[in-house]
Parts: structure tokens; sequence; C-alpha cells
């Protein structure tokens, strides 16, 4: 009875430890997560509640319309062009494991949820820290979608059931040119204007892009282009004139960068068709602590169901060979 006691204290402790104030534990190791960051903050991510599969009913095709008068004869012939997008649910799962010994000195209800609040607090960026690196990969093994399957490098893709070979309305846009984002011919920097033609390309009437990423590399670049002479922005900075570009823009479109973004790559992105998926009672749940049958140890698992989907993959874009 003791240990059935012990464990009831543990997820207790977990219970109490959502409602405590957090003690400050300095992060060392783990990169910020703008991307998904991102998608949580500005509606992109939504719940769906459970189901075996993500589904996304698509408009491909246009009818046929005609102008007419008296007793013309009419076009009757049927046009197919609605389509589905289906893509699975994938599931990523982090531990928090408490042993005997921690167990015994962390008795005190306080310390125990000092302790728990800790290690939920390493699980959890553990877990985000594999999901935004997921995000800016391709798809392998059981891990969710990524950018490099929905906004792709190559053309011809098969993307939730649909080969773009056969289908080119479910092409991204892309520019494969090698380019030195900061190189100068005739006054005009060889990233920015490259950046300006898939921008063009993503775009039609009001739907632009409005979400842009690269890598620290190139976001550095960008910053060097508005800021050396010749090509200075001034801005002021409380209340001071000077030169600042950390919060730069391109047409509208804060120019982000995440240490996640695979070498050479600029994504621009219509969030309005990019959406992260998240399963109900999977949305980063805790499960109760359970005694391992071997060790003198709890275990408790953080878990997430999920995937990155796309219901308009013509609108997102991608550089891919920046130098």
């Amino acid at each position: 009875m003791a240990a059935v006691s012990r464990t009831d204290s543990w997820d207790a402790a977990w219970t109490l430890s959502a409602d405590a104030h957090r003690k400050r534990l300095s992060d060392q190791i783990f990169d910020a997560y703008p991307f998904l960051d991102f998608m949580f903050k500005n509606d992109n991510v939504e719940i769906e509640n459970g189901g075996r599969i993500i589904r996304e009913d698509l408009l491909y095709g246009t009818n046929t319309a005609e102008f007419y008068s008296g007793y013309d004869t009419l076009n009757t012939t049927a046009v197919d062009g609605v389509s589905a997008a289906f893509y699975n649910w994938r599931y990523a799962a982090v531990p928090i494991t408490i042993n005997q010994q921690e167990e015994m000195q962390n008795r005190r209800r306080e310390d125990a949820v000092s302790l728990l609040l800790a290690k939920t607090e390493q699980s959890m960026l553990s877990l985000r820290d594999q999901i935004n690196a997921a995000l800016f990969s391709s798809q392998s093994g059981k891990s969710c979608l990524g950018l490099q399957d929905i906004v792709a490098d190559a053309s011809g893709t098969t993307l939730a059931g649909i080969n773009a070979t056969n289908e080119t309305w479910w092409e991204n846009k892309r520019e494969t040119s090698s380019t030195d984002f900061d190189s100068v011919s005739s006054n005009i920097y060889a990233g920015p204007a490259l950046m300006g033609t898939l921008f063009n390309n993503c775009s039609e009437g009001n739907e632009t892009p409005n979400y842009l990423v690269s890598t620290l590399t190139h976001y550095g670049e960008y910053e060097k282009i508005l800021e050396s002479t010749g090509y200075t922005r001034f801005q002021a900075n409380q209340g001071t004139p000077g030169l600042n570009a950390q919060n730069a823009t391109f047409r509208g479109i804060p120019f982000t960068y995440d240490r996640d973004c695979p070498s050479g790559h600029l994504y621009m992105l219509n969030t309005r068709y990019l959406k992260l998926k998240i399963m109900e009672g999977q949305n980063f749940a805790k499960s109760p602590f359970r005694h391992n049958t071997n060790q003198l140890a709890r275990v408790a698992f953080i878990t997430v169901g999920l995937n990155l989907i796309t219901n308009n993959r013509r609108r997102q874009g991608v550089i891919t060979t920046l130098t």
C-alpha cells in the first residue's frame, strides 16, 4: 500500500506543479522555437477530435461557363475538379522518470513539486525541440511531415496521396538557382531580388505570404544589407537616431530565422493554408506515473499526436540554394 500511496502523491505533485509558481531554470542547451511558437500564437494550430486520418477537401478545377441567348444549346458536360488530401497522424512522446533515490530525497510536497517542475520543463522542452526540428525536415520513419515535404525542393513529389507530377496544381513554388545572397550587381542585391521573385510567384491579388524564415546566416546577411554603407535604412531607436535592422521586414513580412532551418534555404509561407494539426486528448498530455517492473523507478510520459498539413500547396514557396 505504501507504493500506491507514493504513486498518488507523485501524481498529485504533478497536478500541483501546473499551478505552482515556476522557479528559474536556466536553459543551457535548447534552441528557441520561432516557427513552432508562430504556429501556436497565430491561430495556425487546429485541434481535431481523433479520427484515423486527417482529410482536407480540395477544389482544383473549374466548370465551364458560357454566354447564351434564345434557344442556344448549353454545355452539360460534367467536370471533375474536387479531390481530397489525406494525412496520417504522427505521435511523439517523452518520458519523465523518477528513481527511488530522488523519490526519497524529495518526500516533502514542496520538494516534490520543485523536482517535477524541473523534470517536466526539461521533458517539455525536449519534445518541443524534436517537433520543431521535424517541422523543418522531411518525413522519415514515424516522424511528422516537415516543410521539406510540403514545400519541396524538387518538382513532382507526392504529398498526402497526390502526385504533383500528374496534378501540377499541387506543386509549391521554388527558386533553385544557386545565389550568393549578399552579392551586388548594378546596385541590386541578389538575395532580396530573388525573394521578390518568389514572393510574386506565391501571390495572387490579396493572397500573399505572411511568414518568412531562413537560417541565421542569411538573416545576418539581410541585416548587413540594411545597415551597410550606401544602403542604410535610418530608424529611430527609443528617440535616438541610428541604425537598427534587428526587426527587419520584407514587403511587410518579418524576416525571421530558425536554427532548425536547413542550410541554404529560405521559406515564404502563407499560413492561411498551412496548419499544425493536433489530436484532442494528445495535446501534450501527461500520463499517470507507473512503476517499472525491473527498476526502482517511476515513469510518466508527455505525449502529442500531430502533423503538419497544407490545403493549398501552390501558395507556399522556397529558395533552395542560397550561399
